[in-house]
């Protein structure tokens, strides 16, 4: 036998293993424009039903909140959205919601799959068990 087959042939496997655990992004993990739902936790109330339109042109938002079992009429917002730099090549970036003068009305981290997660006010991570994700549900024109 061969001495160099078993070498050659655990250096193949190594590197399919290696190409299987690596994560790829898709077109739709990258694209920052879209609509995204869900609820989100609320003091005082079951939950926030919340929806967010991000548009590409021109960088406009619109955020609809409707605050469970207190109102039937949704609290709409809508202005300016930036697409901040990732802070490493593990991130992929945060979404900021302009709000009145300089202060961001909500920061959103990006996530792999799409979807969006609602940070604090500071623009960190909360730190809880409960879910602050916002699922995509498309991508927008």
């Amino acid at each position: 036998m061969d001495p160099m087959r078993p070498a050659s042939f655990l250096t193949l496997l190594s590197a399919v293993l290696l190409a299987g655990c690596a994560s790829t992004l898709s077109d739709r993990d990258l694209e920052p424009y879209g609509v995204w739902e869900g609820t989100l936790p609320c003091a005082d109330c079951p939950g926030i039903e919340t929806r967010l339109a991000l548009y590409k042109d021109p960088y406009t938002y619109r955020l609809e909140q409707t605050y469970l079992a207190r109102d039937n009429e949704p609290v709409i917002r809508e202005g300016e959205w930036v697409l901040l730099p990732p802070v490493d090549n593990m991130d992929l970036g945060r979404i900021s919601l302009k709000g009145e003068g300089e202060t961001p009305l909500k920061q959103l981290q990006r996530l792999p799959g799409g979807n969006l997660k609602m940070l604090d006010q500071d623009g960190q991570p909360i730190r809880s068990t409960i879910d602050y994700t916002l699922e995509r549900k498309r991508v927008s024109d």
